[in-house]
């Protein structure tokens, strides 16, 4: 038996690294940024804390609702087992901790909606539960490793080297906010934050050292901008937006953006991580990149 409870954010009783969907900093602004309440779900095994998972809690009419905030990508259940230990071991004792953290979310909400991470592939011990398990897709790279690109994308970067973009990591919100508005004007899509929420978000996590932002540049002008989550500790960067006016898409500034970046990256993270697989158009641009496709699971229950 594990002991479980919940608390409000906070690194007491690990050693190890705190993945950026743990980070105390990160859940704060999720939760101001979303008007929920930012949780951690912690498992110990006498004084050792061996599993959290993080939780953003919505109260309506004193029923509690576990959501999945569009701040927040993955939510992951994160295991801190001592090095060396057997593989199979783990895997015995991450099913036993899943099964019993799963029948205490399951007392504790009416409902509930959260993502796991790509590392989280077995889902047993919340299935037996009763959860319903949905796979979803991501695309990552290796950043040791260059892009394999398709033939097509190839051409692109061409085209898109001839037009001298440069590539450069700088902090400009305003801009970044513009061209969001651009897209989903584009698209007729709602965004479903404000917009100075947002950018209050990216504020507050640049101050934190857990996210940048890397902008493709045309005559000083920034033509392409994309958010990088991930922060000192984390081994995986997360690519979680990427806004490009479209007549540089037409000159293949996103392929161009995309391999800069890898480049850019690689003495920073071991793994880029572009979070998001599922639209059809999105996905296959991704794939010609040559990056490599995973399975996360979103959790309902």
């Amino acid at each position: 038996m594990y002991d479980i409870s919940v608390r409000e954010p906070s690194r007491e009783g690990l050693q190890a690294n705190l993945p950026l969907w743990l980070q105390p900093d990160f859940l704060a602004a999720v939760s101001e940024l979303q008007g929920v309440e930012a949780l951690q779900l912690v498992c110990r095994k006498g004084d050792q804390c061996v599993a959290m998972l993080p939780l953003y809690e919505k109260k309506s009419l004193g029923v509690r609702r576990l959501i999945c905030p569009v701040s927040a990508y993955y939510q992951g259940f994160w295991y801190f087992w001592e090095p060396g230990r057997e593989p199979n071991r783990n895997l015995l004792d991450e099913l036993k901790v899943s099964s019993e953290a799963a029948a205490f979310l399951k007392a504790r909400y009416k409902r509930m909606h959260f993502n796991l991470a790509p590392h989280n592939l077995d889902v047993r011990g919340f299935t037996t539960a009763g959860f319903k398990a949905l796979p979803l897709y991501t695309f990552v790279h290796d950043l040791s490793q260059p892009l394999g690109l398709l033939a097509d994308e190839r051409k692109q970067l061409r085209t898109a080297e001839k037009q001298d973009y440069p590539l450069e990591e700088s902090f400009r919100p305003d801009e970044f906010i513009s061209l969001l508005k651009e897209l989903h004007q584009r698209k007729a899509q709602r965004f479903g934050l404000p917009y100075g929420a947002f950018q209050s978000w990216m504020e507050t996590l640049h101050n934190k050292d857990l996210l940048a932002q890397f902008n493709l540049l045309q005559n000083g002008a920034t033509v392409s901008s994309n958010l990088i989550l991930g922060g000192r500790e984390d081994s995986t960067g997360y690519s979680i937006m990427i806004c490009t006016r479209p007549e540089a898409m037409k000159n293949g500034a996103a392929t161009l953006h995309y391999k800069l970046l890898a480049e850019m990256l690689q003495d920073r993270f071991a793994t880029l991580d572009f979070c998001g697989g599922n639209v059809v158009e999105v996905a296959r641009f991704k794939a010609a990149l040559g990056l490599g496709l995973k399975v996360f699971f979103q959790l309902r229950g």
